[in-house]
């Protein structure tokens, strides 16, 4: 099922509850009390979410790619073992739904949507069916490759317009990790290949694949009709990709 909403209530720290409108924040001593709508928000930079198992700061941007003033702590209680993620990825989830839509991904030719920032594309958008940044665009029926990368921190992809890359196999366009490239590069891989983004590159340190990408971004219900039923093979073939990860958070509503 999708976000419709859920709370955390945070002993002596904060109350947050998040749906697909935004989220509400109120600490302990009601010092701090943040109502966010996502209809504002351009996009949401989680601070050590891909490097760390702790704490995070949560940044929103405005569609300037600007920080706004708004910015709070996440999964301050530690002890859910290796992803202490569940209140992080639940905004990011709603977030992604509420820009992806519920029509998604049957919409992915469609979507006027920001994805991310970067300093080499600046704004990086997702506008009639083509991935279009300041230097590079592609599109989305002409990709046939992605691979999550990153030396230390895991937070590119690279997509590729060719099947197998020469010597010299550079990308056609790098852009961010995040909660929103992520989905949509997985349904362009699966409705062009048949098979989804390529997370068996690690870090170079600790982490043997990127995977745990996977775990901090993604839910199989991206891919899974209102009422649970699953439309297309294609749909299939991504929500099995993302499901045998066993990472969807569980959202009580």
């Amino acid at each position: 099922m999708r976000i419709q909403g859920v709370s955390y209530n945070v002993t002596d720290k904060y109350q947050l509850y998040i749906d697909r409108e935004g989220i509400s924040y109120v600490s302990a001593n009601g010092k701090k009390s943040l109502n966010i709508k996502f209809a504002d928000v351009g996009s949401i930079v989680p601070l050590r979410y891909c490097s760390s198992n702790q704490s995070y700061s949560i940044l929103f941007r405005d569609y300037n790619g600007k920080n706004m003033k708004e910015e709070i702590e996440t999964d301050v209680q530690y002890g859910n073992g290796y992803n202490n993620i569940q209140e992080t990825k639940s905004i990011l989830i709603a977030f992604a739904e509420s820009k992806l839509t519920s029509a998604f991904p049957d919409n992915i030719d469609f979507l006027d949507i920001q994805l991310a920032f970067n300093i080499k594309e600046k704004e990086i958008r997702l506008k009639d069916g083509t991935i279009i940044g300041a230097v590079h665009q592609v599109k989305l029926t002409d990709i046939r490759r992605v691979k999550c990368v990153g030396n230390g921190t895991l937070n590119s992809l690279l997509i590729y317009k060719k099947d197998k890359g020469g010597f010299l196999d550079a990308p056609d366009m790098r852009i961010p990790v995040n909660e929103l490239t992520l989905p949509v590069l997985e349904m362009a891989m699966v409705r062009n290949t048949g098979r989804g983004i390529d997370f068996s590159q690690g870090n170079g340190f600790d982490q043997k694949t990127s995977e745990y990408i996977v775990a901090r971004y993604m839910n199989s219900t991206f891919f899974v009709n209102e009422d649970g039923s699953i439309t297309d093979d294609w749909h299939r073939i991504a929500y099995e990709h993302v499901h045998s990860c066993q990472s969807d958070i569980e959202i009580s509503v």
